[in-house]
């Protein structure tokens, strides 16, 4: 029983981490949701610089930059009926398709799973059908509103905010919780120094406070800060010329 309900309350927690986000959250391995596709996609070619997604472009491509495929589409939970954005990249979309030519995406709510930790190159995601949608399910779904995609990335582009991707915040909002918590862990394994140093750097009070836009920035100031203060002290390394 005990088990159970700690299954029961993780699922209900996942459910709370996607509610109130624009994107739809798949960070972790095994996280998944059942969804009902409702849009045409949205295809960009863009370029990741300095944590953020940007359109790909002549000045781009002439410094040496090649450009990948992002595609986004309007979803909805099949659960809440709440309209995300989803958004991943070329793999993802010609398992899409193939999907789409055998189900047809409108009469099928499926379950997105994610096979990989954050970060991980190698994450691949699974599309399987879930439940399969009477007429009237159909239509309902179908009806919601959906989110203009073409404006929401034409404006954050505009911004400069254009968005990490398919779970994350803008690049304008703040630090995913569970990468402050990864630095945090890191930080905490290293004198005070350590902390007090990182948050003069990057002009902050809390790790949680992190603009996402620095994430990268930072996890490779943790690492400097590690190789700096891990290293021996010059007496325990340099050899007595006269030992």
């Amino acid at each position: 029983m005990a088990s159970s309900m700690w299954q029961q309350t993780e699922e209900m927690a996942k459910k709370h981490d996607q509610g109130g986000s624009l994107w739809l959250k798949l960070g972790g391995d095994g996280d998944k949701a059942v969804v009902v596709f409702l849009s045409e996609p949205h295809p960009r070619e863009v370029c990741f610089v300095d944590g953020k997604y940007l359109p790909f472009d002549e000045k781009l491509k002439a410094q040496g930059l090649k450009p990948s495929l992002r595609v986004a589409l309007s979803v909805a939970l099949y659960e809440s009926k709440e309209v995300k954005v989803l958004e991943q990249g070329v793999m993802f979309f010609k398992d899409l398709v193939r999907v789409r030519e055998k189900y047809g995406l409108d009469k099928w709510a499926f379950e997105i799973q994610r096979h990989g930790a954050a970060k991980d190159p190698k994450t691949t995601y699974s599309i399987l059908p879930e439940h399969q949608l009477s007429a009237e399910q159909q239509k309902a779904f179908q009806a919601l509103p959906q989110h203009d995609l073409e404006k929401l990335y034409t404006e954050g582009e505009a911004g400069g905010s254009a968005p990490l991707g398919s779970y994350d915040q803008k690049a304008d909002g703040t630090v995913d919780p569970k990468v402050a918590q990864a630095i945090a862990t890191q930080l905490k394994a290293m004198p005070r120094e350590a902390v007090d140093r990182f948050l003069q750097k990057f002009g902050v009070q809390r790790i949680k406070d992190l603009p996402a836009a620095q994430v990268e920035k930072a996890r490779a100031f943790v690492e400097q800060l590690q190789t700096e203060l891990s290293a021996p002290a010059a007496s325990e390394t340099e050899v007595d010329p006269f030992a």
